[in-house]
């Protein structure tokens, strides 16, 4: 996936909070984790701070709008608990009446000890263009304003932004041989399997609103089988179509 045409503005986001849930798509009865928040998490998370009602950001945040990247730091061990919870119906009058509530096993992400889980999302954008509505991100970064609030997933996992730095320049680089970021399988060409701690998920990228007989619903019309590694280190190997940012470490990124 490329960069939205001319783009001009790169953000480095630092997310983090004790807890989060991002529930994987396919998962029912037991509700399992992702290791990092999917494109449309992250998606979500912006729509909440510039108080975008739900199910209206999809064409603003579409892929040709807005790239993201998303990376695991190297700060913190991260680990998967599992809690049972109850939850009541939400057409029962009484909340205390047990026979309405159902249980369910829910996947957390927790870091080790009294730390945060951390997370890079990299933004990249046209500033100039008509849908200019990233432009007051860093503005309400700064100033903690996060419109309606954002969460880790769910709205108990309190999360916390805030901006690390502002490139004006990222080149594509068509063949690299390292990696920062979580990546797309089908631009990976080489690895060394054995030398890192990689995951593969498959997740959910872009969504759109359709139009139904009735009403409208939400649509995912993109996924992704997304590689990363889960002690966030660099990996070396052999990918297309990466992004290089103009810092020190000259890190290289991956748009989701």
């Amino acid at each position: 996936m490329n960069i939205p045409l001319n783009t001009d503005q790169v953000l480095e986001l630092k997310l983090s909070g004790k807890f989060a849930h991002f529930r994987k798509f396919y998962t029912n009865a037991s509700s399992l984790t992702y290791m990092l928040p999917p494109r449309t998490t992250v998606c979500g998370l912006l729509a909440s701070m510039l108080q975008i009602p739900r199910d209206n950001y999809y064409d603003l945040m579409s892929s040709d709008k807005l790239g993201i990247a998303v990376s695991l730091t190297n700060s913190n061990n991260y680990l998967k608990i599992f809690q049972t919870l109850n939850y009541a119906s939400d057409k029962s009058k009484i909340i205390n009446d047990l026979s309405e509530h159902k249980q369910c096993r829910l996947e957390l992400l927790k870091a080790r000890g009294d730390g945060n889980l951390e997370w890079l999302i990299y933004l990249c954008f046209n500033s100039k263009s008509e849908e200019n509505s990233f432009l007051i991100l860093k503005d309400k970064i700064l100033k903690r304003d996060f419109g309606y609030g954002i969460a880790l997933g769910q709205r108990q996992f309190l999360a916390n932004l805030e901006l690390i730095n502002c490139y004006e320049h990222i080149s594509l680089v068509a063949e690299s041989d390292y990696l920062d970021s979580a990546i797309n399988m089908e631009q990976i060409r080489d690895i060394d399997t054995d030398k890192y701690d990689l995951i593969m998920e498959r997740m959910p990228l872009e969504q759109r609103l359709e139009k139904g007989k009735k009403k409208e619903y939400r649509q995912t019309i993109r996924f992704g089988n997304i590689v990363v590694d889960i002690n966030g280190n660099r990996i070396t190997g052999k990918f297309q179509n990466v992004y290089e940012l103009d810092d020190e470490k000259k890190r290289r990124i991956a748009i989701l």
